[in-house]
């Protein structure tokens, strides 16, 4: 089995509504790629799992991309996390994308970047999730279980 595959239809949609309602002016025309990642990937210093990231394409990958839909290639590429995907409930899979898309940012030449964090999430983000301020800790720690029950399994099933 592959590690990576090409997300399915509700993430696309997913991610088109929150184009719509929060970055249309920007990302309207962009063309984004998403590949879920079947590895979970944890930081061992703060122990927290990744839950998706975002990156620009590079030449080889627009190159490769491009096709009689998309004629320029992809801008950016997207990766989640399969298992934290697996485990979190819409209003989270909402969050998670809407925070890989505040990376983005395309310059006065019309070049697609990313940006950091403005602070330890985007100030936007902070204010957009005041309802549950803490649903990226619930989540990870979650997921973290989830990892660790399932090489308590695989080491079980040796």
């Amino acid at each position: 089995m592959a590690r990576y595959y090409e997300a399915g239809a509700s993430v696309y949609n997913l991610m088109d509504e929150l184009i719509e309602e929060r970055f249309g002016n920007t990302l309207r025309a962009t063309s984004i790629k998403v590949l879920v990642d079947s590895k979970p990937k944890i930081d061992k210093l703060t122990n927290r799992i990744t839950f998706a990231s975002i990156k620009c394409a590079n030449e080889v990958e627009k190159f490769l991309s491009m096709d009689g839909h998309n004629l320029a290639g992809i801008d950016y590429l997207i990766f989640i996390s399969e298992l934290v995907w697996e485990l979190a409930n819409d209003k989270d899979k909402k969050r998670i994308l809407s925070h890989e898309l505040s990376h983005t940012f395309v310059d006065e030449k019309g070049n697609y970047k990313t940006v950091r964090h403005d602070i330890e999430d985007f100030y936007t983000e902070v204010r957009l999730n005041e309802d549950d301020p803490m649903w990226g800790q619930a989540l990870s720690t979650i997921a973290i279980a989830k990892v660790e029950q399932m090489k308590a399994d695989a080491k079980a099933n040796r």
